[in-house]
Formats: structure tokens, sequence, C-alpha cells
């Protein structure tokens, strides 16, 4: 049985503790709690009519299912290297640790026999998968619309889950939005450190509307794409600073995170670094 807590720390530290274990930390990295997620389920619960031992409960468990899905996460990113015997087995303990973080979410639920609550976890990680497998099947997305649905889907489907079980249509839209312009974030300074992100090689991919594209420059489809993400980019913004409007009470650590957000995004200006 967890601890009743009075804050959001200290149900941090009740979450990293029981995720901890000690043969794991001695091969694998600690794993990393998704701090906007917390923000987004403490925010959700202190709407709701919904004792502390069953929030606790509840945001306990769904922030355990985050830490599998991102251990797993890692084995995914990591395919290099396979013949060398101890980064076989690294990748061998990761998967083996998303698979414990999993099992503590359901031990959570089902110790006091919550059935209804794994149903709706179990099926947020579904369309989690889902629309992982869509996001990384070359080609499968066409437009940006369809690629922006799909990464909400992946990175906020446990919350909407739970806010559309309890009828909260506003922490749905404020929830995928927030962490929509977040992934967004994080995606840029991937591609501005290393070239590499899932979102720019998407948009590479689209069918173009110009009718010339085809005799594009290497540099000039890169700026087409580039300026297509920073539109996707502040269309975010805009977007999350309607769905928060619509709340009637929002946690002050959470409208801290959301002002951080928006004024990095700032304007629909080119602020990519230029080389050469």
């Amino acid at each position: 049985m967890l601890n009743i807590t009075d804050d959001k720390s200290q149900l941090k530290q009740v979450i990293e503790k029981k995720a901890q274990h000690p043969y794991l930390l001695k091969f694998i990295q600690k794993p990393s709690l998704d701090e906007d997620k917390l923000l987004l389920l403490w925010g959700l619960f202190s709407d709701l009519d919904v004792i502390s031992e069953k929030r606790d409960q509840y945001i306990t468990s769904t922030m355990l299912v985050q830490i599998a899905l991102d251990t797993h996460e890692i084995v995914s990113n990591s395919g290099e290297g396979l013949e060398l015997p101890e980064v076989l087995k690294n990748r061998q303990l990761q998967v083996l640790a998303g698979d414990y973080y999993s099992g503590l979410y359901y031990q959570v639920l089902a110790s006091v026999g919550n059935v209804e609550m794994i149903r709706i976890l179990s099926g947020a990680i579904k369309k989690i998968n889902d629309n992982k497998i869509i996001l990384y099947q070359k080609g499968s997305i066409k437009d940006v619309q369809s690629l922006l649905t799909t990464i909400k889907a992946i990175e906020a489907s446990l919350i909407h889950k739970l806010a559309a079980y309890y009828n909260q249509p506003g922490w749905i839209d404020f929830s995928e939005d927030f962490l929509l312009l977040n992934r967004l974030h994080v995606e840029k300074s991937c591609y501005l450190k290393s070239g590499q992100s899932i979102i720019f090689d998407v948009l590479r991919d689209m069918p173009s509307s110009n009718p010339n594209s085809q005799d594009e420059l290497t540099s000039e489809k890169e700026e087409r794409v580039r300026v297509r993400f920073e539109t996707c980019l502040v269309d975010a913004r805009k977007s999350l600073e309607r769905s928060m409007q619509k709340l009637v009470k929002v946690d002050d650590d959470l409208k801290d995170r959301v002002k951080v957000l928006i004024k990095r995004t700032g304007s629909i200006a080119n602020s990519y670094v230029k080389e050469g």
C-alpha cells in the first residue's frame, strides 16, 4: 500500500523509490521520471473528487507505465554494437527493466482490485505502441495534421484515457497541446545538435504541394522542411494558449512550466543555427 502524499515532490519520491531495483541499477541508468506528465496528472486529479489514497495509486501507476514505455524506447533506439556481449546484456536488461516497471503498475492496481483502471491504462499502452509503429514506418504519414495527431497519441494517451474516463475534455485538450509542444521542442533541439529527428524525417518524406519539388536542391528542400516544422511549433503554441484558458484551475507549477514552453517557442521567425 502506498503512503498518502501531501504534494507533488513527495509523490515523486514515492514513485522513484518504487521504481528502484538494486540489481538493475548496477547495470543500467536510473529510470527518469517525466515531470511534465506528473504535473499534468496532479493537475487533473486536483480537479476531481478523488480521495488522496486513490489519487496517489492512480498517478503512481500511470507514471510507472510511462517509465516502462521510456525504458523500452531506450532499447529500440540503441541498435548499434549488438555483437558486443556487454552491449547485448545491457539491452536485455533494459527490456527486463521495462517489463519490471510494467509489472509494478499492474501490482499497484491489482492490490486494490481496480480492474477498470488496469483496463484504461492497458488501452493507452496499446494506443501509444500502435502510433509509435505509424511514426517510425517510413511513408505511412502523408500530411502534417496526421503527424501531429500521431505525436499527440504517443505523448498524451495515458492522460487522455484517464481524463476521458472522468469526463474532463478540457484536460484532454490541454495535455495533448502541452505535450505536443514539448515534444516539438525536444525534436528541434535534437535536430540542431545532431541533425537527427524523427519528426523532421517524416516531414521530408511527405509529398510536396510544390509541382517543381523534384527540381529542388537539397538545401532548398531542407529549408522548406524547417519552415513547415516552425509553423507546427507556433500553431502548437497558440493551441496550448487557447486550451489553457478553458481550464478553471491550473496548478502554479504547471502554469510556470507552460510559460516556459510558450516563451521558448517565440515567434515564427527562423531560429535555426546557420552554418557556413
